[in-house]
């Protein structure tokens, strides 16, 4: 089992070792999330968003910003923890603050800004969906989004992680979750029988949220015969790492041989 608690920041960045922000409640795009947050606003220069190395949510937000060469700083959360704290009390990631203070905290919200932000109308529509053809429907695509960033992930993180900020996950609770697990590739699988994406020919934002937490069983508890025996997400998850969207961001990524669990690193507020 590989230890990473011994990595320092940038090794940890090459070892490519995703953690999760736990959140019990699955995001739901509506007018009010989507409507920044703006109490108490801090100004910036530049809008920021702040990401974390090891945790999977930030993933589709770093690929977006760098597919659309945003003009928006990405800083890890670990080289201003301070000031992110202070900007965002809940200590979620992705966060966004923008240049005159708006501020976005949560995944589903930051992603459509990002998006929305790059002004590529065939893009958004091919990412968000499009009402006009059922199978890209935005909230088949917003279902899929949430649910990958919800229930399905914490069942990964029980089933993936030797502990969570700091405190061993038990046997018992890492078998209950790989049985709750074995439900849920199914209903990913249904789909990538009739399409090559999941909600259709195109990526959509539904692939990006999704592979991005598939990361953390391929990076750690899916061996080869894990690989074999679920191939459809396999190959889906081959060809998205290596879209033109994610491929960036997984050039150092590599298969593992062996199923292990990931130790995770604390982060400050996790050490008492």
């Amino acid at each position: 089992m590989s230890d990473y608690s011994t990595s320092t920041h940038q090794e940890r960045k090459k070892q490519f070792t995703p953690r999760f922000c736990f959140l019990n409640n699955a995001p739901e795009i509506t007018s009010r999330h989507l409507a920044c947050q703006k109490q108490n606003p801090m100004t910036n220069q530049r809008t920021i968003l702040y990401t974390h190395a090891e945790f999977t949510r930030p993933i589709a937000p770093d690929c977006l910003l760098r597919y659309f060469k945003l003009d928006i700083d990405n800083v890890e959360i670990t080289d201003d923890w301070e000031r992110f704290c202070q900007r965002f009390p809940v200590r979620t990631v992705p966060s966004l603050i923008t240049a005159d203070g708006h501020r976005y905290f949560e995944q589903m919200a930051v992603n459509h800004y990002l998006i929305r932000k790059s002004g590529q109308k065939g893009e958004i529509e091919q990412l968000l969906g499009s009402n006009d053809n059922y199978a890209l429907q935005s909230e088949i695509i917003i279902m899929i989004c949430s649910f990958c960033t919800s229930d399905f992930l914490n069942a990964f993180c029980y089933y993936c992680l030797h502990d969570l900020k700091t405190i061993p996950i038990d046997d018992v609770t890492t078998r209950n979750a790989q049985k709750k697990l074995e439900t849920m590739y199914p209903l990913f699988e249904e789909k990538l029988t009739k399409h090559k994406y999941l909600t259709g020919d195109a990526v959509t934002l539904a692939d990006l949220v999704s592979s991005s937490s598939f990361t953390l069983g391929f990076h750690s508890m899916f061996d080869k015969e894990w690989r074999d025996r679920h191939h459809l997400l396999a190959k889906w998850y081959d060809n998205m790492i290596h879209s033109n969207y994610m491929a960036y961001h997984y050039r150092d990524f590599t298969y593992v041989d062996k199923a292990h669990k990931i130790v995770e690193q604390p982060l400050p507020a996790d050490i008492k």
